[in-house]
């Protein structure tokens, strides 16, 4: 089963604030840039010239540089990094591999003086690029290797920041010194570079700091609302057997078919991209009806009742990824597992008034009358999905599930007789049925939105 639930207003990485972008030709376009809170390096960026106008992305390769008023400052500079650096033991070399190529990429500016310093994060290693006057670029990398030493595999550091920016401040004692008590951090490696600026460069005066406003969105991102739809489950019985002596009274019987309320409460935690949640929710709906059915032996008298319902209470636990479409609206989609208990109101299948507990069938033999009725909603390893669509703090979502298939043997009616040893007794006919659940939900965001900059 299945169900929906939101993204709040601005869950959907459009979080719009001042700024501007420098296009390749030299343009300047001042209005409002969609802060998508990056790690890796854009692949492209979101700018409108005002609020209420209509949103236009422009690729990273044709923008110089992007400036937000929380103070992120992105520059495209050409830069000699190695994108084979690895923490993940899956990935890394045996033994210290460098593999640089230069790539002109959006990169963080952390201080803009005579000696430059930049970050780039790909693939959750953390690279940094200092430049002095007349001096390329240096890169510094988060990397592992592998080291066999004797057939005894073990994991070495090889990051040697602190041995090569000894060697590019060489001359500048400060520096140095500093580079010895600096950690890898965006923090330490700004004090060395500060440190540069200020004492040795030629103009002995500290580059300008690229300060960024503690976001005002969170890192991560709550979200809770309400929800509210309408479920229809589908629960049809086919038969399983050839026609036999009696009638296959419960072939095409459909058990639900119809569609339900389902409220319910949800809670989703986006990351800092604004681009996945986790999402959670609570939900309840009732499920099954009362369906009349066929006498097996076609009187009146044998009419029966199958009575199956139920009231279902299900925990949804899954992932979500979001992709803004213009400037207001979100696609979302979705999948996860659901755990759901049910409450049975009634599963009985009855043949006659209930007054008779056995009655004469086909063949002579007796039969029961009524059994209990037990089915529905098998465990299945499918995943349910959902896709929707959100306009602010309103989110419209279709999510569904399908069921594994089910095996019910209804022995109140006679299929065929066996008469092993003298005694007859009778089988009854098999059905196999596969529950389908789909819901359409409305969900509205309470909490307040911590992403619209004040």
């Amino acid at each position: 089963m299945v169900l929906l639930a939101p993204l709040g207003r601005r869950c959907g990485a459009q979080v719009f604030e001042p700024g501007y972008l420098v296009l390749g030709r030299g343009d300047t376009l001042r209005g409002e840039v969609e802060n998508a809170f990056w790690t890796d390096p854009p692949k492209a960026v979101r700018f409108r010239p005002a609020a209420t106008a209509p949103v236009v992305s422009y690729r990273a390769v044709q923008l110089r540089a992007v400036q937000l008023a929380s103070g992120r400052l992105l520059r495209r500079e050409l830069l000699p990094i190695d994108y084979s650096a690895s923490k993940n033991p899956n990935q890394m070399f045996y033994g210290l591999v460098i593999r640089q190529r230069p790539d002109s990429l959006l990169a963080d500016v952390l201080v803009e003086g005579p000696a430059t310093l930049l970050s780039v994060v790909w693939g959750q290693v953390q690279h940094f690029f200092v430049r002095r006057e007349q001096q390329p670029y240096l890169e510094m990398t988060e990397r592992r290797y592998l080291d066999n030493n004797g057939g005894v595999v073990s994991l070495r550091d090889g990051n040697n920041y602190q041995g090569q920016l000894g060697l590019y401040f060489g001359d500048c004692a400060a520096a140095v010194a500093a580079t010895n008590q600096a950690k890898f951090t965006a923090t330490d490696l700004i004090g060395v570079v500060q440190t540069y600026n200020q004492q040795c460069s030629a103009v002995r005066q500290p580059g300008r700091r690229i300060e960024v406003e503690a976001p005002k969105a969170s890192r991560v991102k709550l979200q809770v609302g309400p929800l509210l739809g309408v479920r229809y489950t589908s629960m049809r019985l086919r038969a399983a057997g050839a026609p036999g002596l009696e009638a296959q009274t419960l072939a095409g019987q459909q058990l639900d078919g119809r569609l339900h309320l389902q409220p319910g409460l949800y809670f989703d935690l986006l990351d800092g991209g604004r681009r996945l949640a986790a999402h959670t929710a609570l939900y309840a709906y009732r499920v099954g009806r009362q369906v009349e059915v066929a006498a097996p032996d076609g009187s009146a008298q044998w009419r029966g009742t199958l009575d199956w319902r139920a009231t279902a209470a299900v925990w949804q636990v899954g992932l979500r990824g979001l992709l803004p479409v213009g400037p207001h609206y979100t696609l979302l989609a979705g999948a996860g597992a659901e755990i759901a208990q049910y409450w049975a109101q009634a599963a009985r299948l009855r043949y006659g008034t209930g007054t008779a507990t056995t009655r004469l069938a086909t063949g002579g033999v007796a039969v029961l009358t009524e059994q209990p009725f037990q089915l529905g909603f098998a465990r299945t390893k499918m995943p349910y999905l959902e896709v929707g669509i959100r306009r602010q703090r309103l989110t419209a979502l279709l999510t569904g599930r399908i069921y594994g298939k089910q095996h019910y043997y209804d022995p109140l009616v006679v299929a065929a007789l066996q008469n092993p040893a003298g005694q007859v007794y009778s089988l009854g006919h098999s059905y196999t049925a596969r529950t389908l659940s789909a819901a359409l939900v409305l969900s509205y965001q309470l909490n307040r939105d911590t992403d619209q900059r004040k």
